[in-house]
């Protein structure tokens, strides 16, 4: 018998859920679906699963990542149950409960919380870079009042928590849905034609778009640059493309030179497309523009804020390299990109952008298992 959690439905509105219970499975959410095939059912079965308190059948899924919460179950829905809703919620809940240090749950439960441990890490992340920069001013006056030693072990303390306990979390997504999946069913798909079809949907996006193209959407007519999925697609190979110049940069650039021109070519195009993205995310959020946008969370909004922040201050400090990067503002524009980057790398295990890499691992097996 399966185990339950009698609980579970106060708990999962804690995490964004609305009145899921509402629901009278009647299938209408599935049935407008465009993620769900023949292998799938969500979000239906999921709300049958939240009523009944059938957390493991949550925590195994890796159907809950197939779906990129665009909204069109929540806008049929004749009970206004939210099942849009619902299922972002549960994957706060997931990623919550991957974790093992439980930091994230406190963060996705609680403003108050979220916001001091965001700004502790700020502080810590702060001080930690300025042992890297000693000879700005502000660091000068830091070391009066800190010992050196005492703020770089603490940064590098955060550092290695944080890189175990996303590895973690990797580690008991893929061990809950392999254990989940039929002996029977495993191992259907090659490696080689696995690898091929997450690398087209990643690339291209193309489950994504059957969310946009509904008859009824208010997407159809649209052009491509401003639908969801393009919007999604940007932030996403925005920030990786970022994080990859910027470890090009720490592999291959001559420090006594200013600029590594392979580098500098990918990060300017890769902020430029994360700029876009989290400009138009932010509006369509702010304006609530369709019902996938109307139920946004903090965590949400602290996601493509810091993103936006970090592609801002990036461009500033690009134009500033060699004309005034030595004064006090230029200094402080640093430590604020940089500060900034490393919380969203950082927090990266503890924050919604967790399912950057748990959706690629859950569209593994999906396609692994699925011929």
């Amino acid at each position: 018998m399966a185990k339950t959690n009698a609980n579970f439905a106060e708990e999962i509105k804690k995490y964004g859920a609305k009145d899921f219970e509402a629901c009278y499975n009647c299938g209408n959410c599935t049935a407008v679906c465009g993620m769900t095939d023949k292998n799938a059912n969500f979000p239906r079965i999921y709300i049958r699963h939240g009523v009944l308190g059938q957390t493991n059948d949550i925590l195994n899924s890796k159907d809950l990542w197939m779906c990129y919460a665009c909204g069109e179950c929540s806008l049929n829905c004749p009970r206004q149950a939210a099942p849009g809703d619902y299922m972002a919620a549960l994957r706060r809940y997931t990623i919550a409960s991957y974790e093992p240090t439980k930091i994230t749950k406190l963060i996705f439960k609680n403003n108050f919380i979220s916001l001091f441990i965001t700004l502790i890490l700020a502080v810590v992340l702060g001080f930690f870079l300025l042992t890297i920069k000693p000879e700005y001013e502000l660091s000068r006056w830091l070391f009066k009042w800190i010992p050196y030693d005492a703020i770089h072990n603490i940064g590098l303390v955060i550092i290695i928590l944080t890189s175990f306990s996303m590895i973690w979390g990797i580690f008991i997504l893929s061990k809950r849905i392999v254990g989940s999946i039929p002996k029977n069913d495993k191992k259907k798909v090659s490696i080689i034609e696995t690898i091929k079809k997450v690398s087209n949907e990643l690339g291209s996006m193309k489950r994504y778009r059957n969310c946009d193209n509904e008859e009824e959407s208010y997407w159809k007519n649209k052009p491509e640059y401003v639908k969801p999925w393009f919007v999604h697609w940007t932030i996403m190979w925005g920030f990786l493309g970022l994080l990859f110049a910027t470890i090009l940069d720490f592999i291959f650039k001559d420090p006594d030179s200013t600029i590594w021109w392979p580098s500098r070519i990918l990060g300017t195009v890769a902020g430029l497309l994360m700029m876009y993205g989290s400009t138009l995310a932010i509006i369509y959020r702010t304006k609530k523009i369709t019902r996938s946008y109307q139920n946004t969370m903090l965590a949400d909004w602290m996601l493509l804020v810091f993103l936006w922040i970090a592609g801002l201050t990036g461009f500033w400090l690009e134009i500033s390299v060699g004309f005034v990067l030595n004064n006090l503002i230029s200094q402080f524009i640093f430590l604020l990109h940089t500060i900034v980057s490393m919380e969203l790398v950082l927090l990266f295990a503890f924050s919604k952008f967790a399912h950057a890499i748990y959706r690629p691992v859950a569209l593994w097996f999906y396609f692994r298992n699925n011929n």
